[in-house]
């Protein structure tokens, strides 16, 4: 009996400690697992601190008997290559030069601190964050003393219905939704106060939680999604500046918000003037029509040389992260590009160094990926695949396009290889590319069909998958999630994935990647990804370069961040103010 006893004891204990066991296990793994989590929410909680710091001193400069930081007035007319189709901040067919102008309306919980190489946050309309112990929730308290432009204050309510909005599947923002894939729900807690519920943690939650722009509920509300997605103009939001006008063809216009909750503005007016030639965009600088401009690399080589046009303006270029790449993306659809050997031919029959040294005017390198290349995303080992013609053509022999019929036209099952490459009009770049492309390809045997097609137009084609081939440039961030372009998933719907790439093992990547919170083993990952794609040649990667901008010299306290430019911290002096 007693044998029996001390036998039952013993695995009782035994059964005790592996319990003991299994919850310490957990209790590492956790604390692994959330490890990078509670590091960014160290830097958001450091950035907070400094941005209170800030706050405080910008305040004490205005105070009387203290030099004023700046003189009030004046209006910065910004120089756009392309009109926007619409500047509602969720909508698939937002673009870069929509964010240049709704960002000023609009504004998220927090931002990145410009000045911070890495994922550094600082408060906007929050005023703090608190994490649970699991990670799987994350409690945001607004602060206390914001409104919108029309005086209401901006509350709970808000931050739920953008959410919400975002996640409704009859509004047209599948590139915003994916990033929230992971999340349970958001729910009120009181009227500053919301929850963000996740299924599991992502390394990019704080972002997802935090950068997003906030709508006016009262403003946005709406029973049918389509008639949010029909909201292109009048925005309204919690910002800087508020929507004065839109001249279709012409310009946006922006003024000061004199009811802004935070440290007002500068500058009086924002102008974003549209000028899609860029002859005619330089001249217009010249003129002293427009203030901002960003040049092509032949422009910028020139006037960098001209002792004139620096007497008037600054001349700047730097490199920063949403800088992004430019491309050529494959229909993987269209029979001519099922194949990874002719999409590795058309990457060898373009002379990318070449397009750096001439159309870039040595301004820029040669890309393999979709990484910044300054990143730690990218992998430095991924060398350029070559120019190499006569590879190209062996390429092209293995997969089966020959010509058959001795039309100088290569060929298979009867389908000649001819497609046309579809590219925004007016880019001297993106033309020269064009006929290079047509050229090239005329050599191995190929037509290609320069199609320069309307910004509003190319879009909806790209939506609807109606290409063969484009050229284009992705925009970048500090440190990127590739689902939103690579994940199969985001191929229907009017998902960026509009070259249908997909790849189990890509997918695979990806999907891990996003649960990886240790960032030695995700780039380790994002290496991976990179080497894929390089040898996959969904694109052909081209190039990057860095930033070139031309700015009126009356314009002071220009500074260049490592995450670029901000325009809200300028101002001109009275005496060289132009617009009164």
């Amino acid at each position: 009996m007693n044998g029996r006893s001390g036998l039952v004891t013993f695995f009782l204990f035994l059964l005790l400690a592996v319990m003991i066991l299994f919850q310490v296990l957990s209790m590492i793994q956790a604390d692994r697992l959330y490890e990078r989590l509670n590091t960014l929410i160290d830097r958001w909680q450091m950035a907070a601190s400094a941005r209170v710091v800030k706050d405080r001193q910008a305040v004490s400069t205005d105070l009387p008997g203290e030099e004023y930081p700046g003189d009030e007035g004046d209006w910065l007319v910004w120089c756009e290559r392309g009109e926007p189709r619409t500047l509602n901040p969720i909508s698939v067919e937002g673009d870069l030069g929509a964010r240049h102008i709704y960002f000023n309306i609009f504004e998220t919980l927090f931002y990145y601190d410009l000045d911070y190489d890495g994922v550094k946050l600082e408060p906007v309309l929050a005023e703090r964050m608190e994490v649970s112990d699991d990670g799987i929730e994350i409690t945001v308290t607004l602060k206390a003393n914001i409104w919108f432009s029309d005086g209401v204050p901006v509350t709970a309510d808000d931050v739920v219905f953008t959410y919400e909005t975002i996640m409704n599947p009859g509004v047209d923002a599948p590139n915003i939704r994916n990033y929230y894939e992971n999340f349970k729900e958001v729910v009120k807690i009181d009227e500053r106060t919301v929850k963000f519920i996740l299924n599991e943690v992502y390394w990019k939650t704080l972002e997802s939680v935090g950068i997003f722009e906030v709508l006016p509920k009262h403003i946005y509300e709406f029973e049918d999604p389509e008639a949010f997605n029909s909201r292109r103009s009048n925005p309204i939001g919690s910002g800087p500046y508020v929507f004065e006008k839109w001249d279709v063809g012409q310009q946006v216009v922006l003024r000061r918000n004199e009811n802004y909750w935070g440290k007002k503005a500068k500058l009086e007016k924002l102008i974003f003037r549209f000028i899609t030639n860029p002859t005619a965009a330089l001249q217009a600088l010249r003129a002293h029509e427009v203030d901002f401009y960003e040049p092509t690399s032949e422009q910028f080589a020139e006037m960098s040389a001209d002792e004139e046009f620096k007497k008037e303006f600054k001349i700047l270029s730097y490199w920063e992260p949403s800088g992004g790449y430019a491309f050529i993306g494959w229909n993987l659809v269209r029979s001519f590009f099922q194949d990874g050997r002719v999409r590795l031919a058309m990457t060898h029959i373009l002379n990318r160094q070449e397009m750096v040294e001439h159309l870039l005017r040595g301004y820029g390198t040669v890309v393999t990926g979709p990484f910044y290349i300054h990143g730690r995303q990218s992998d430095p080992n991924v060398k350029p695949w070559s120019y190499a013609p006569e590879k190209a053509k062996l390429l092209l022999d293995e997969a089966g396009w020959v010509d058959t019929d001795g039309d100088g036209i290569r060929d298979k099952d009867g389908v000649a290889f001819r497609f046309k490459y579809s590219y925004p009009p007016g880019g001297t770049a993106t033309e020269r590319i064009a006929k290079l492309m047509k050229d090239e390809a005329a050599k191995v045997g190929i037509e290609v069909i320069p199609d320069p097609v309307e910004w509003s137009i190319f879009v909806e084609r790209l939506n609807k998958r109606e290409f063969d081939a484009v050229t284009l440039m992705w925009g970048g961030t500090i440190e990127s999630d590739p689902y939103q372009i690579w994940h199969s998933s985001q191929i229907k719907g009017r998902g960026n994935n509009f070259i249908s790439f997909t790849n189990a093992e890509a997918d695979a990547i990806i999907e891990e990647a996003r649960r990886t919170l240790d960032e030695k083993k995700r780039y380790h990952l994002y290496h991976k990804l990179h080497r894929l794609l390089h040898e996959e040649q969904p694109y052909t990667f081209l190039f990057a370069r860095p930033e070139p901008r031309f700015l009126d010299k009356r314009f002071e306290n220009v500074i260049v961040h490592q995450l670029g430019l901000d325009h809200h911290e300028w101002h001109v002096p009275k005496e060289k103010q132009r617009y009164k």
